[in-house]
């Protein structure tokens, strides 16, 4: 499988989990570590699929979210929250396309974005 996945979350340690867990697996990963950082990136370069953390300094990942799906360029983005937050429904109302708790949910990442990705 390949694609380029950005991964948003303030931290390191996080995102080179993630990052690890998903190079395995085949993707082509990049690293934001803030909600700031990550808009940029994609108005850099823009991923098939983006990890996002809520919980960041800054702007958080619901209103990276909300912005990204306000833009009609760019409301298409594929995007999993993975985070240790337990409010699904705000995740959900502000776009996302799935959730994954970090606690529970992190051995199935590579699985959830597969079937993510293959919703496009």
């Amino acid at each position: 499988m390949t694609g380029k996945i950005l991964v948003v979350d303030d931290s390191r340690l996080v995102t080179d989990i993630v990052k690890l867990r998903l190079e395995l697996c085949g993707y082509e990963v990049r690293l934001a570590h803030s909600g700031e950082d990550a808009l940029a990136r994609i108005a850099e370069e823009m991923p098939d699929l983006m990890v996002l953390d809520v919980q960041m300094p800054g702007i958080d990942g619901y209103e990276v979210c909300r912005r990204l799906r306000e833009d009609p360029q760019l409301d298409e983005l594929r995007i999993i929250m993975l985070t240790s937050t337990d409010d699904k429904h705000a995740a959900f109302e502000a776009g996302v396309d799935d959730y994954l708790n970090k606690d529970i949910d992190l051995l199935n990442l590579p699985n959830r974005v597969k079937l993510v990705l293959e919703l496009q």
